[in-house]
C-alpha cells in the first residue's frame, strides 16, 4: 500500500499520456526528381536470367542500353554521323562564302584556289591567256597553281594560218620557255596559240591549239577551241599589210588579227570574238581549257592505277 500514489486534488484533472512511439523515417521527396530517380533505380535492378547471354562481339548487335551510350558520345552533331548530311552543310556553305569573297573581290579567288599539287605555267603573261587557263585547272582539280611567262615561236608568222602552223607555234612557244632557263625541265607548261583557217573559198575562222606539255611523266597532250567566223574583208587587210619578202609568209600573215578586228569593229584586241559572235575569248579558251585539264587528270590518274 505504500507504493500507491497519493489521490491527486480535486481541481486538478489526471492526464494519462500515451506511450512513445519511435518515429517513422520516410524518404525525402522534396528535391525535384528524387522521385524518378527511385523509380528509375529500382527499375534498373540487374536479374538473373537463367539463359546465357549473347555475345554481342560475334553478333554485332548493341544492347538498348549500349546505343544510348552510344548517342550520348557521339556529342551534339552525332545524329548526322555516317550519313554525309553535315558534310555537305559545310561544303555549301564553304562554297557560298568563296562565292561571296570572289563575287566582292575577283583577285581572291587565285589566293583561295591556289596550292596543291598540280603547278603549271603557261607560255604567256598575257591576263586573256593566263586566266582563264588558271580557271579551268582550278575547277577540274580544286586547287592549282598557274602562273604565266613571256614566250613566243620563233620560226612561224605572227599570226598563223593553218592547223599545222598553229600547232607549230603553240610547239615553240613551249620549246623556248625551256631553252630559255626560265622554267626546270619538268616543269609542267601549257601553250596557248590561235590561228586561222580557210574552211572553204572567202570563209575564214579564227581557232586556239593548246598544248599542254609534261616531259617527267612523258605527257603531251592537245585540244582546240570553239572556231569563231573571221569576215572575209579583214583576211584581205591581213594578205596586203604582209609584205612579199616576208620571211614566214609561208606560214601565215605579218600582222595577228586580233588588231585589224580591233580597228574595225573598234573593240580591244582581246574583245572582238564576243563582238562577233557573242562569245568572248575568256570563255572559249575556259571550255578549251576545262577540256585539257580533264584529259590530263585522266592521264595522272591512269599512271597512279599502273603503279
Amino acid at each position: 500500500l505504500t507504493n500507491i500514489a497519493a489521490p491527486l486534488p480535486i481541481d486538478q484533472p489526471q492526464l494519462i499520456s500515451a506511450p512513445a512511439r519511435p518515429p517513422i523515417m520516410e524518404p525525402a521527396l522534396s528535391t525535384p526528381g528524387t522521385k524518378e530517380k527511385l523509380q528509375e533505380a529500382s527499375i534498373n535492378i540487374p536479374l538473373e536470367s537463367k539463359e546465357p547471354a549473347a555475345s554481342t562481339v560475334s553478333s554485332g548487335a548493341t544492347t538498348p542500353s549500349e546505343s544510348k551510350q552510344n548517342q550520348g558520345s557521339a556529342g551534339m552533331f552525332g545524329w548526322v554521323r555516317g550519313n554525309g548530311l553535315l558534310s555537305k552543310v559545310v561544303e555549301k556553305t564553304r562554297t557560298v562564302t568563296e562565292n561571296v569573297i570572289t563575287t566582292l573581290d575577283p583577285q581572291m579567288r587565285d589566293f583561295i584556289h591556289s596550292g596543291g599539287d598540280v603547278q603549271i605555267v603557261v607560255a604567256s603573261d598575257k591576263d586573256d591567256k593566263v586566266v582563264p587557263i588558271r580557271e579551268a585547272f582550278q575547277n577540274v582539280f580544286g586547287q592549282a597553281t598557274i602562273v604565266g611567262l613571256p614566250s613566243k615561236s620563233s620560226t612561224i608568222a605572227e599570226q598563223p594560218v593553218g592547223f599545222a602552223s598553229g600547232k607549230q607555234a603553240a610547239l615553240e612557244r613551249i620549246s623556248s620557255l625551256r631553252k630559255s632557263g626560265s622554267v626546270q625541265k619538268e616543269t609542267v607548261v601549257v601553250s596557248v596559240e590561235n590561228f586561222l583557217y580557210e574552211v572553204s573559198e572567202n570563209i575564214w575562222i579564227d581557232m586556239s591549239c593548246l598544248i599542254l606539255s609534261d616531259p617527267q611523266r612523258k605527257i603531251q597532250l592537245q585540244t582546240y577551241s570553239q572556231p569563231t567566223s573571221v569576215p572575209v574583208e579583214p583576211i584581205k587587210t591581213l594578205q596586203k599589210a604582209t609584205p612579199q619578202d616576208y620571211p614566214k609568209r609561208w606560214s601565215g600573215y605579218s600582222k595577228p588579227i586580233g588588231g585589224v578586228m580591233a580597228e574595225e569593229l573598234n573593240v580591244a584586241p582581246s574583245e572582238w570574238q564576243a563582238a562577233v559572235s557573242g562569245i568572248p575569248r575568256r570563255r572559249l579558251l575556259l571550255l578549251a581549257g576545262e577540256g585539257l585539264a580533264g584529259m590530263y587528270q585522266r592521264h595522272l590518274q591512269a599512271q597512279v592505277d599502273e603503279v
